[in-house]
């Protein structure tokens, strides 16, 4: 070879596109070539056999990505990696995953999956990946394995050493909030083919339990083994199960559905109401709510106004993120010669301060014409909520809600603040729609320009009005 260049550094400083050219002339001009190219690169027979390989390539796209962070005083720094680019950089691999599939290469496509999942754990810090980038990746890993199952693309041994790797590298602690939208565990479900991978999913499942952390965590290790044995079509052992894990309330929900399609509704309702009472036990008022709904539920299918009358305001009362909703229940079920009462105890329980100001108890007061306790409302409230009601309460109550605005107004102009000024702005153009506004505004526009001369800001907020 001319001058003693060596292969090595032909091809260190040689053009890709170029080299990639080269080979494809060549192949079709020599068959040997052809074939030897043929046998070490093609997707259906290459097989690297060891996810080293693939392990190493994880490692390299975080490596050359790096990122270093400090303040501009360099008082302190830390060093990471670029998430956009190493997910860019991963997401090559997993293409090259897609690739084998699409040639029935399972084996290398298992590994190459097996390999971001077992690797970016190890790399990743959470900090350096705030939206998420590679947790994308990881996520898209552990997805390619379920289409591959899905798919019934692996042979029975391939399934198998699936899942011992499955086995032995879900518990592993590193995995713990990687996922972005999944979790390593979603594979449990499909290892149910042989009694073995059956018993030893149950035992890692019960394992699981046992050693959970926090209840939410053993309500879905149970909700998952459940979840096996329906799969694997063990009814009477599905029904333990459930006995077993009843207080949970995802657990509860499974035996309240099939107790409400059997209609045995007598039973549904005394189920909701052990489950009311775990969560008030628990503190889980919210929870409680939930069961609540579902009694209303129930009593919709058993035509029971009375007892939906009674839980509807019971949650209008404990649930106030749907309290509109219930009241709602209320006006659509409550004899109309009870509403008036009915009516006047929810406002008395909205009076009472529990639930403040909100927009349904104002909309309740339009609605029955209520204006005095609409105006002593807003006016305990402040003069945005006059601001916000005045088309309805102007023609009864002008005057108070035009010196509640120049009391507002007054007291906005002292706060040296942009979103103050704005309010003062604001408020005084309303002023000035009022019987006599014009004045007051003008003579208040006058002391402003002169006291507070100094505000640019302000001055420039008036010139508005």
């Amino acid at each position: 070879m001319g001058n003693n260049t060596s292969i090595e550094e032909i091809l260190k400083y040689c053009g890709i596109t170029d080299l990639h050219q080269f080979i494809i002339d060549y192949a079709n001009k020599d068959r040997e070539f052809r074939k030897a190219l043929d046998a070490r690169f093609n997707p259906v027979k290459v097989s690297a056999g060891d996810k080293k390989v693939y392990a190493d390539a994880v490692r390299a796209g975080f490596n050359s990505n790096p990122l270093k962070t400090g303040n501009r005083y360099h008082q302190w720094e830390d060093y990471g990696f670029h998430a956009e680019y190493v997910a860019e950089d991963l997401q090559l691999l997993l293409d090259k995953a897609t690739y084998f599939i699409q040639h029935k290469n399972v084996a290398e496509a298992i590994l190459i999956c097996q390999s971001l999942i077992e690797t970016i754990p190890d790399e990743w810090d959470g900090g350096f990946d705030e939206d998420g980038d590679v947790q994308v990746i990881y996520d898209d890993a552990i997805n390619k394995l379920q289409q591959m199952l899905d798919g019934n693309l692996l042979s029975s041994a391939q399934k198998e050493a699936l899942f011992d790797w499955y086995s032995k590298e879900h518990k592993k602690s590193k995995h713990e909030y990687v996922g972005l939208n999944t979790d390593l565990k979603v594979l449990e479900n499909y290892f149910t083919d042989t009694p073995e991978m059956l018993q030893m999913n149950l035992a890692n499942m019960e394992e699981r339990i046992n050693n959970a952390n926090a209840d939410y965590e053993r309500e879905n290790a149970a909700m998952s083994k459940i979840q096996l044995l329906q799969k694997a079509g063990l009814e009477k052992e599905t029904e333990s199960a459930i006995d077993q894990y009843l207080r949970f309330a995802k657990v509860r929900s499974l035996r309240l559905e099939n107790l409400i399609k059997e209609k045995q509704y007598a039973d549904a309702i005394e189920l909701i109401q052990g489950g009311i009472k775990i969560a008030l036990k628990e503190k889980h008022p919210g929870t409680a709510n939930s069961w609540k709904a579902e009694l209303i539920s129930i009593y919709k299918l058993q035509d029971n106004p009375d007892e939906i009358l009674v839980m509807a305001e019971e949650l209008f009362c404990d649930d106030t993120s749907g309290s509109r909703k219930y009241y709602e229940e209320l006006k659509k079920y409550t004899p109309e010669s009870e509403w008036p009462a009915t009516l006047e105890r929810l406002l008395s329980r909205m009076d009472s301060g529990f639930f403040g100001f909100n927009d349904l108890k104002a909309d309740m007061l339009i609605e029955h014409k209520m204006w005095d306790r609409l105006f002593a409302l807003c006016e305990k409230s402040g003069a945005e909520k006059l601001e916000k009601y005045e088309k309805y309460l102007k023609p009864l109550y002008a005057k108070e809600i035009f010196d509640a605005y120049q009391k507002y107004v007054e007291k906005q102009a002292l706060v040296t603040d942009q979103n103050a000024y704005e309010n003062v702005a604001r408020v005084l153009k309303k002023m000035k729609e009022f019987e006599g506004g014009q004045v007051v505004v003008s003579k208040l526009l006058l002391k402003y320009r002169e006291v507070y001369k100094r505000r640019k800001n302000m001055m420039k907020v008036l010139d508005g009005v």
